[in-house]
């Protein structure tokens, strides 16, 4: 009953709809670490690049996520991480400035499924039939090559970076929440047909045995799959 109040609070929270496409605009306003752009009404922790255009190349300049938003237009702050190569695309040591186009959603077609049971899967490929989602199996084979039994915060996104991975659509019980991969903020909630209440730990996949070197996986890691994402996406 608590698992299904607080997801129900935390649905009505982000009840908003959410546009996964990728959207461009040119920044402004420019700071040390912020600037503008004339994109209105998004969410909190929404991500993507900041591009220039030199001598007919593109150069991702910094990654950056949206810190502030509302109805006329949003701040968005960069990140001072190392940015993942491309093969179309390169990367450069200049520093972003007024006029440079952030591309937002960069990525988000792509995404990684974690969810406890077959029908879950399904419910969420049949509302988003277009989006590329990654045979969850590789995950699981990162997980057993790496001896790392729990995908944990960090393990998830620096999976979900390396693979150029988006977004992250985790399923808890009948509800989807859809995580951006750079800044794991839930940026939209919805509920999903899943009346399958058997669950697989640590999500559902085909690879099994998932160790590491002092104990296999079991029912000792995580006892509860709902609760433990649950508590993964700060939702507790």
């Amino acid at each position: 009953m608590k698992i299904i109040l607080l997801i129900s609070i935390t649905f009505n929270l982000l009840f908003a709809t959410i546009n996964l496409q990728m959207q461009t605009a040119k920044i402004f306003d420019l700071t040390e670490k912020t600037a503008k752009i004339n994109i209105s009404n998004l969410i909190v922790g929404q991500s993507g690049v900041v591009l220039k255009e030199i001598d007919g190349n593109t150069i991702i300049l910094s990654r950056a996520f949206v810190q502030q938003s509302n109805e006329t237009g949003s701040i968005i702050e960069f990140i001072d991480k190392k940015i993942l190569f491309q093969d179309a695309i390169v990367t450069s040591l200049l520093k972003p400035s007024n006029n440079d186009k952030f591309v937002l959603n960069h990525l988000y077609n792509t995404s990684l499924l974690i969810v406890a049971n077959q029908e879950a899967k399904k419910s969420v490929q049949k509302l988003y039939p277009k989006q590329n989602f990654l045979n969850e199996d590789f995950f699981a084979l990162d997980l057993k090559l790496n001896n790392t039994p729990i995908p944990t915060q960090e393990i998830i996104t620096e999976f979900a970076q390396a693979q150029q991975i988006g977004t992250i659509f985790i399923v808890v019980q009948n509800n989807l929440f859809i995580v951006d991969s750079l800044t794991f903020k839930v940026i939209h909630t919805s509920q999903i047909k899943n009346e399958e209440t058997e669950t697989m730990v640590p999500f559902l996949t085909k690879i099994n045995d998932i160790k590491s070197t002092i104990f296999s996986f079991n029912a000792n890691q995580i006892k509860d799959y709902n609760l433990y994402y649950l508590k993964l996406l700060g939702i507790k």
